[in-house]
């Protein structure tokens, strides 16, 4: 497997971001990390065991980018600051990492996943940028940001609190191309699983706006832990290269027969 360091500039972060790439063919999949994590933590947990073979053959390919989130949600001082410097990752994200990525070959949406606060990141970021992400796997997430900044409230937070600005998308367009989209929410039902409810409820809203969803619960023997992420992609992966029921068809997300869809080229909204 090809596995190679990145680190760029980003003028928004205004600081250095870093990131892994593994593997060089196949779809796209960026991996966010769990509340305050960093790049390497997927890889150090051994997630590497489960994607390896679909690397390995060119199905997909992976990006482990690191995290803000102690400067801004898990910052001490609840404010205005929270939001505008998760604005100013997301502007990472899209206006420096995937140009970059492009540059290296890339030229295709991807799929958004991650676990914990990972799978929060990867649902706002297939739900805010349809143009970059066309699906996503939100595994063990939260889907309110109360669960990181309790009862604080302001306009920034309004538009990262999937349970709140998902119900007001209304534009057909914009529906339009998120309905192009496909989405897998799962979790456990074990220790530590403690946001099923809004996975639930984050489900029943993607599906009311005609949005694709696999809502998968599991068991109490599942705990919130990479123990069950394990498991729950190992299930999932073949699936993605085989096909998901998708309006009535079948959609093949990896593999060599999967839908491709071209990155469109967008600006950070800020």
């Amino acid at each position: 497997m090809e596995i190679t360091y990145h680190k760029v500039f980003s003028g928004v972060l205004n600081q250095e971001f870093e990131f892994k790439r593994y593997g060089r063919a196949g779809k796209p999949v960026m991996v966010f990390p769990c509340s305050g994590g960093r790049f390497f933590d997927y890889e150090n947990f051994g997630m590497l065991d489960i994607f390896g073979p679909s690397i390995e053959s060119g199905d997909l390919q992976l990006v482990c980018v690191d995290s803000r989130d102690h400067e801004s949600w898990l910052k001490p001082v609840h404010d205005e600051w929270m939001a505008k410097r998760h604005e100013h990752f997301e502007g990472c994200i899209i206006n420096d990492v995937i140009p970059f990525l492009r540059k290296e070959g890339i030229d295709e949406k991807f799929l958004a996943t991650g676990n914990s606060a990972g799978a929060w990141h990867a649902m706002n970021f297939f739900l805010k940028y349809p143009g970059c992400f066309d699906s996503a796997i939100s595994l063990s997430g939260f889907y309110s940001i109360k669960a990181e900044i309790g009862d604080y409230y302001d306009r920034g937070v309004y538009f990262n609190d999937i349970l709140r600005y998902l119900p007001g998308i209304t534009d057909e367009a914009a529906l339009a191309k998120l309905r192009y989209g496909y989405a897998i929410i799962a979790h456990g039902g074990g220790a530590w699983e403690t946001f099923n409810d809004e996975a639930r409820l984050t489900a029943a809203l993607l599906a009311e706006k005609g949005i694709t969803v696999w809502y998968n619960p599991w068991g109490t023997d599942w705990p919130h832990d990479w123990c069950t992420w394990k498991a729950q992609l190992s299930q999932y992966l073949p699936r993605l290269r085989d096909g998901v029921d998708f309006k009535g068809g079948i959609l093949r997300l990896t593999g060599p027969q999967r839908r491709v869809n071209k990155l469109e080229c967008q600006t950070h909204a800020g």
